[in-house]
């Protein structure tokens, strides 16, 4: 992952997206990476506000560009990278925006959604090798090596992104961890 190739795009990404002014965060794997995953990154992926969808799409004319069915961006592509224009259970807000941390990754000093989002998500995801991911194994990663959460926070987060019936066994095996 920290090809030369890989860094000047991770570089140039966070250039235009911090020249527009748009709020963004490095979040999954690349995440995990940062708050104590040791496994090799394959790629970043970048949250962004889903408002800002189509503005993320001008700024980058040579990626490949999804729209959701009412239209808006929902994910624009380049090579090694994934910008994401919000999440079906998360949305870059200014909750989450207070509390972006800045970290090196592939040698670029970029802001990383804070490691209770980041768990959260992985969590509800909770995919594994048997679809190529790595969800729980990054979680338990991140929770053997963070000093510390703020479970408040990491509580309201899951009351706000999804019913409770689906985080709260989340929740309760995360606090069992």
């Amino acid at each position: 992952m920290n090809t030369p190739q890989t860094m000047l795009r991770l570089e140039e990404i966070a250039r235009r997206l911090d020249r527009a002014g748009i709020t963004w965060a490095v979040f999954a794997g690349a995440a995990a990476s940062v708050y104590g995953s040791t496994r090799p990154l394959t790629d970043v992926d970048i949250l962004v506000p889903s408002v800002e969808g189509d503005r993320v799409a001008a700024l980058f004319s040579e990626a490949q560009v999804k729209r959701r069915e009412d239209g808006a961006v929902q994910w624009v592509q380049l090579p090694g990278c994934d910008i994401l224009a919000g999440l079906t259970i998360m949305d870059l807000d200014a909750q989450m925006a207070a509390r972006l941390q800045r970290h090196t990754i592939a040698g670029v000093v970029v802001p990383v959604i804070p490691p209770e989002d980041n768990i959260l998500l992985k969590a509800v995801w909770g995919r594994g090798a048997e679809v190529g991911k790595h969800d729980w194994e990054d979680v338990q990663a991140m929770m053997a090596h963070l000093p510390a959460l703020d479970w408040e926070y990491l509580r309201w987060r899951a009351d706000a992104c999804a019913p409770r019936s689906r985080t709260e066994p989340v929740l309760e095996r995360l606090e069992s961890l």
